[in-house]
């Protein structure tokens, strides 16, 4: 992680450098070009898990369901764990309404 993305995340409250650690490294995972951790459902955060059940991943102009599990450092800037389960891919008709785009 590069010295400019640790201030960017250090400047937020826990909760959300929580959730943008976590999508980053699921994104990583998933080799997404982008990540909705709120696309049909929110997720649940405690002080150092972020459950994201209802989440969307963009690959290669495709999108598809995801759902993950993180754990965090105490600080929320590492990645301890992180589980996460693929879904199908959500019709082209359907991105309006869960607010996805190209």
């Amino acid at each position: 992680m590069s010295n400019k993305m640790r201030a960017w995340l250090k400047d937020m409250v826990p909760q959300e450098r929580m959730l943008q650690v976590c999508n980053m490294e699921a994104m990583g995972k998933l080799d997404a070009d982008r990540l909705v951790d709120y696309t049909f459902s929110s997720p649940q955060i405690g002080d150092q898990t972020v459950k994201a059940g209802g989440a969307a991943y963009r690959r290669n102009g495709h999108w598809y369901k995801v759902s993950y599990s993180c754990d965090t450092s105490k600080d929320q800037m590492q990645v301890l764990k992180l589980t996460y389960k693929k879904g199908d891919e959500i019709p082209k008709d359907k991105w309006t309404q869960f607010n996805l785009f190209n």
